[in-house]
Order: structure tokens, then sequence, then C-alpha cells
């Protein structure tokens, strides 16, 4: 047979390149998950389909699917008996506790799926993803900016939430935008730079603020995991985005959030097992121990203030009133847990599978520094986001997230993550 030549491997080579290059399917997949619920609200706005949760819930698990039969294949025997065991725990306590909600199966099937999306995928591909995502984001996050009205006709994401069930429909809309109901804050409670926006928080294709806040910090952490002093690696533009991000959503959870990984990544811990497994740990204690120092005697927990330290007291009041069978989820919580993160894990998936696993994702061996750093920003980004609720299981911002760890787990030292 005919040897090839050396032009025609080099254009072999090439032609290798340019197809790793490109985004695969997984990639494809996060990427819609960020902005599935954009592109149904604009659908719904312009009257051609009637969205309500149920179309919503089946577009989701529809995405899930498609990233389960990508995976099908890969899934370790840890995963599968961790999570076999767990369903089963929540399905026999769900005879007990009919207020158990399976939903948390869903939330951490996310993870798994798009894990191992992540770690099936390569370098230029993650990169691929991070720009399309990024440039989404910023590109409606001008429009909104420049023109909130007009974005609001385009993208009436106020009726969007009312048909999804998160708002009333005799909830009073004060913003005269069709925004959704954070997009306000009012120009004296605004963090950075009232008087450019006013009260305005950008919310883009995440159709609410708090997810861009989220997006920033999950980019931020992805900077310091792939951070190298040498040119090309060292993520000025990335960082400048991330900044760019929280000022837009006016984030202060984003802001908090960052300020703690970046304390955590110059010091010797930022690759250790024992402070990623910690990190929540110490936080839900200290919410509890909060808790049983405010609390009131009589009264069941309540939010008292509608902001970050009145939910954070709520958090910390919720877990302190909570007995036995209510943290091994066999009796349901007296008072919702949407707003409290820790108290959802526990009421649903019961303290001790919640400990297993976080004792599985915080003591897996690294194969690499970048993994090890990723996984510290993952642990400070949970522990201080279930803080206050459990937006970290959205799937807009979760299908990234885990994406980006799994990704981490490939990335060798030759490797440029710019």
């Amino acid at each position: 047979m005919q040897g090839i030549t050396p032009q025609e491997n080099s254009f072999m080579t090439d032609l290798r390149s340019k197809s790793s290059s490109r985004m695969n399917l997984g990639s494809w997949l996060v990427v819609l998950s960020v902005v599935f619920n954009f592109i149904l609200c604009f659908i719904n706005t312009r009257g051609w389909i009637y969205v309500n949760a149920s179309l919503i819930a089946v577009v989701e698990l529809a995405i899930m699917l498609a990233g389960f039969i990508l995976i099908r294949h890969d899934i370790s025997r840890k995963v599968a008996v961790i999570g076999a065991l767990s369903i089963a725990y929540m399905i026999g306590a769900k005879l007990i506790n009919p207020g158990l909600s399976l939903k948390i199966i869903h939330d951490f099937a996310i993870a798994c799926i798009f894990w191992q999306i992540g770690y099936k995928t390569n370098i230029f591909q993650v990169n691929k993803c991070l720009h399309a995502i990024i440039s989404i984001t910023i590109v409606f996050a001008i429009f909104e900016f420049l023109a909130p009205i007009q974005f609001g006709d385009v993208f009436n994401v106020w009726q969007y939430y009312v048909q999804k069930g998160v708002l009333s429909s005799d909830t009073v809309n004060y913003s005269g935008t069709n925004l959704y109901l954070s997009g306000n804050r009012g120009s004296a409670s605004r963090l950075y730079f009232p008087q450019i926006f006013g009260g305005h928080r950008i919310s883009s294709v995440f159709l609410e603020p708090d997810s861009v806040g989220n997006l920033a910090a999950i980019l931020f952490g992805w900077c310091l995991a792939t951070y190298k002093n040498s040119p090309g690696n060292r993520k000025i533009g990335l960082f400048l985005i991330v900044a760019l991000l929280i000022v837009l959503s006016d984030s202060r959870f984003a802001t908090g959030c960052c300020l703690v990984m970046l304390i955590l990544r110059v010091t010797p811990f930022a690759r250790s097992a024992l402070i990623a497994f910690l990190i929540p740990v110490c936080v839900m204690v200290l919410l509890t121990v909060v808790g049983s120092m405010n609390e009131i005697s009589g009264w069941l927990p309540s939010i008292t203030s509608d902001d970050f330290s009145g939910r954070l007291l709520f958090s910390g009041r919720v877990l302190d009133y909570w007995d036995v069978s209510h943290w091994m989820a066999l009796a349901a919580s007296p008072v919702y847990t949407a707003d409290t993160g820790y108290a959802y894990i526990s009421n649903n998936l019961g303290i001790i599978f919640a400990l297993v696993y976080l004792i599985s994702f915080s003591f897996t061996p690294m194969p690499n520094r970048v993994a090890g750093i990723m996984r510290m920003c993952v642990a400070v980004y949970f522990a201080t986001s279930l803080c206050v609720g459990a937006s970290v299981f959205t799937i807009k911002t979760a299908a990234l997230l885990w994406f980006l760890y799994g990704a981490s787990f490939r990335l060798s030292p030759s490797e440029k993550s710019s």
C-alpha cells in the first residue's frame, strides 16, 4: 500500500486539530442549558406557544436525557452505587414523609451528567463553549441595559415567570417594565454605579440577575483554577468579564463568593481535600449556631427582612428549629426550605447521604492542580450560595459549573487554557 506523504500527513493532523476544536454535542448541550429558558420566553412572548412549568420541565429533561445518552457508558460504579442507595433511601423516606421532594434526584443528576460531559471534552471545546455563553450573555445584557422597555417587550420575563408559577398573577410590578421582580433593586440600594444603572440589575439571557451573579462566580473559579503567570494564561480578559458581570447584575453574593475564593487561592490550602470538605460543613454549623442565638421562642422561623442578612438569619433559624427527623428527611419541615439550600438538601436527601456525597466530592483524588483548585472553588460556591437559597441546582448555571469541573480533570500541564 502506498505510504502517506508528509504533506498529506500534515493535512490530516490539521484536520483532526480543527475537528477537536469544534464544539461537540456535549458543549452545545451546556449552551442550550443556559439559553433554553430565554428562547422559551421569546416564544411565549410572541404567542407562538403557551409556555408553562410543565413544558419547561419537559425541555429541561430532554436536555438531560440527551446528556445521559452521551455519557451512559462512562458512569462509574461508585456513582451508580451511591446514586442507587440514596434514591432507595429517599423513596423509603417518602413513605414516612410525603412532603419529601424527589426533585433533588434531578438536581444531582445534572451534576453527574454534565461533570461526565466535561470530562469527555478537550480544552479547545471548553473554550469555544465559554466564548459562546459569554458572547450571548453580553450581547443581550447590552440590549437590556440600553433599551430595557424594548427588551421587556421582546422578552416578557414577568409574564413568563407568572406562567411558570414562580410569581403570582396578582403580584404588583413596580418597575414599569416586563423584567423579573429582582431586576430592580432601587438606586439607593444598588451597590455598583447607581448613577449609571439606577436600580436596574441586568438579567440578560438568564432572565433574572441572580443567575448572572452565579455565572460570574463560576467563571471566576475557572479563572483561578486555570491561571498561570505566563503569556496566554493570565486570564486578564476573563477576569474583566467577571467584573463586568458582577457590576451588571449588582451581585453581592458573587462579590463575596469571589473574594473568599481569591483568599483561599493564595493560601497553601487551595488544593486541600479536607478544606473542601470542611468549608460547607463549617458554614452550615455556623448558620445553625447563629440561628440558635437568635431564635424566637414559640414562633416558626420566617424571613424578617428580605435582604442578604435577613435570609442568612432565616436559614440559621430553620436549621436550629429542626429535630433529628427533619435532618434525616423523615419529617416534613414546618417551614418552606426554598430560600435555604442547606435545609433543602437535608430535608430531602437526609444529612447522612448529604455527607456521603460531600465526602465523595471532597476526597476523590485530583489528577492535577487545576482540578484541585477548581474543587475548592466549587466548595466555596456551594457553601456560600446554599446559605440563602438553592439556586446552585438550577440547570442554567449548574450545567456549566459541573461541565467545567469535569473538564478540569483532563487538563494536562502542557495544555493552554486561555
